[in-house]
């Protein structure tokens, strides 16, 4: 998962509130379930010592939140200096409830975790008159989950109806016929473009009726193509069943999730070879401090053991409370191994990935390196 997206919060001072909120069924009381909730995580970090600026942002988040906002996900806020600087919706958040932690940094080895196990899919179910272009968040652990959608409705006047008649006029009329459904499928891959732009999936999934589907996919740039996946599944009809169309996309999104895996532990493997990686919490340690961590390695369902501390800046991290005092303008504090290497690692541009549980990692933490540190 690439941090950048949170490394403004971790450039940030703290001290932080995190707050988890696991997914809950259903029920028709579940805005007020979620507000008693609430109260009680906001009473949390009262205690453990939250400003109330802070805590009055948070409450406007959840107070907020509709019935059913939180059925089929989690959501994890973070919030400091009265101001919320993070708002996600997250997969599983590994199930342990609702947590509330007021900390000198943002508690986030949970989300991250969570959304490493995820695969970013653009789902197009097409037929020649259009398309159905969604943004979604697959997990074989929590389904599929979408993120945004729209229709797209050809522009091409004409019918795409194969004409039944003979002679002259009904060639004339075919033609007529694949050239409305080639731009209708041009309009279809504008869509999926722009989608692809501003979501930035990992895969496409090609989905609809076998005609639809050609002609999409003939209007596709190399790019797109590269990155497709065709199923033989969904449909644009009214009341068509989605189940053979969810199975279908969860299945190639666990491909995807695969190949990326198998993909990090190739590099990572090819990498020690060359003195391009880094395993154990002192050897990732001193690659993180340098700024060489381009990804941090972490183990599925097995935290990295220990405590570090860490300074206002980054890079001041270290297992001896002097040596990161020397390194950072102000005071220091000593918090999980994990959540001071997430921040340094995004805090300095880094990603992070977690590999399948019963991987062997020393101190279950690995890195790829940008450069190669020490001897």
């Amino acid at each position: 998962m690439d941090l950048s997206r949170t490394r403004e919060l971790f450039e940030r001072p703290g001290p932080f509130a995190t707050v988890y909120l696991e997914a809950t069924n259903p029920g028709e009381n579940a805005a007020k379930q979620t507000e008693l909730r609430w109260r009680g995580l906001a009473d949390s970090l009262t205690e453990q010592g939250a400003d109330d600026k802070t805590v009055a942002a948070l409450e406007e988040v959840f107070a907020g939140t509709r019935g059913g906002d939180l059925d089929a996900y989690g959501r994890v806020v973070v919030a400091a200096g009265g101001e919320v600087l993070l708002d996600e919706p997250v997969e599983g958040v590994d199930r342990s409830g609702d947590v509330a932690t007021w900390s000198p940094l943002p508690e986030l080895g949970s989300y991250f975790r969570s959304q490493s196990g995820s695969v970013r899919v653009v789902l197009a179910v097409v037929d020649q008159t259009g398309g159905d272009v969604y943004q979604v968040v697959a997990s074989n652990v929590e389904g599929a989950r979408e993120v945004d959608e729209e229709t797209v409705r050809g522009s091409a006047v004409e019918s795409v109806h194969k004409p039944r008649e003979g002679g002259n006029a009904h060639k004339q009329r075919q033609r007529r016929h694949a050239e409305a459904a080639y731009q209708n499928a041009a309009d279809v891959v504008k869509g999926i473009q722009s989608a692809v732009s501003s979501f930035r999936p990992e895969i496409i999934v090609l989905a609809g009726e076998v005609s639809g589907r050609e002609v999409v996919r003939a209007e596709m740039t190399k790019g797109l193509l590269e990155i497709t996946q065709e199923v033989d599944a969904g449909s644009r009809a009214a009341g068509a069943s989605e189940d053979a169309l969810e199975d279908a996309l969860l299945t190639e999104a666990g491909r995807a999730a695969t190949r990326k895996e198998t993909s990090v532990r190739e590099r990572f493997h090819e990498a020690k070879a060359h003195n391009n990686a880094a395993e154990g919490l002192e050897a990732v340690l001193e690659a993180a401090r340098a700024g060489a961590v381009e990804t941090l390695l972490l183990v599925d369902a097995t935290t990295v053991p220990g405590e570090l501390w860490t300074g206002s800046a980054p890079e001041a991290v270290s297992t001896e409370k002097d040596r990161a005092a020397s390194l950072s303008d102000g005071e220091v504090v000593q918090r999980p191994a994990e959540q001071v290497l997430l921040r340094t690692t995004g805090a300095l541009g880094g990603s992070v990935a977690v590999l399948g549980a019963g991987t062997e990692l020393t101190d279950n933490v690995g890195a790829l390196l940008r450069f190669p540190v020490g001897g």
